[in-house]
Parts: structure tokens; C-alpha cells; sequence
């Protein structure tokens, strides 16, 4: 079961890397975001293997309300579509950031978007 978790949170986290743009049209599911991320948290605390690290992954899973079931099944149901993926990998991002206190980037309304005169 938490090779299988694991298993899913590495093909999350890779395709996290793959991802380039975010989509501005899809909300992500922000319950899922967060879940996500304390359970990435959990991992590089824990270990995937631990036995702090299981006790550790099932209660926030509980805290979240999923079962290790609903919870995979989210996570498939993301990745399996792009319009779901970029926003929740957008979201995943900027929650990490903001956990390591990296502030979100400010757009200068002074610049001009590339190509406008």
C-alpha cells in the first residue's frame, strides 16, 4: 500500500517537472493540493517506508477526508487530464513556495507584454 502511494506521488512529482504553463480556466481542487503537499512533506521528513511515515501519511489523508483509495483516485483522475493537471501543478508549486517562504513573483504593469509597441 505505501509503495503503491509512493509509486503515485513519484509520477505526480514527475510530471510536476515535465509540466511548463499553468491553465487560468480549471480551479484546482485545493483540498487535494494541500493533502498532496503535506503528504510530500511527510516523505522527505519520514521516509516512505517509516513507520512514522505510514502513521504520519494516514492521518492526513483522515484530515483531508480521503481513504488511500480516494485519494489515488484523485490523484489519477489529475494527471490523467491536462486541463486538470496544470492547475493543480501550478497550485502544488506555489504552496511549496510559499511553505519555503519564496514570495510569488509581482508582474510590473509598467512592462509592456513582448511584442507590444
Amino acid at each position: 500500500m505505501a509503495k503503491f502511494l509512493r509509486d503515485i506521488l513519484l509520477a505526480l512529482a514527475c510530471a510536476l517537472l515535465l509540466a511548463a504553463c499553468g491553465n487560468d480556466a480549471v480551479k484546482p481542487d485545493m483540498r487535494l493540493v494541500e493533502a498532496y503537499v503535506e503528504i510530500r512533506v511527510i516523505e522527505q521528513t519520514y521516509g516512505a517506508e517509516t513507520p512514522a511515515g505510514r502513521l504520519s501519511r494516514q492521518a492526513t489523508l483522515q484530515k483531508y477526508g480521503y481513504t488511500t483509495k480516494s485519494f489515488t483516485e484523485a490523484c489519477d483522475a489529475v494527471l490523467n487530464d491536462e486541463a486538470l493537471w496544470l492547475p493543480f501543478e501550478q497550485a502544488v508549486t506555489e504552496r511549496i513556495d510559499s511553505l519555503l517562504g519564496i514570495p510569488k513573483p509581482v508582474k510590473d504593469p509598467k512592462k509592456k507584454k513582448e511584442g507590444a509597441k
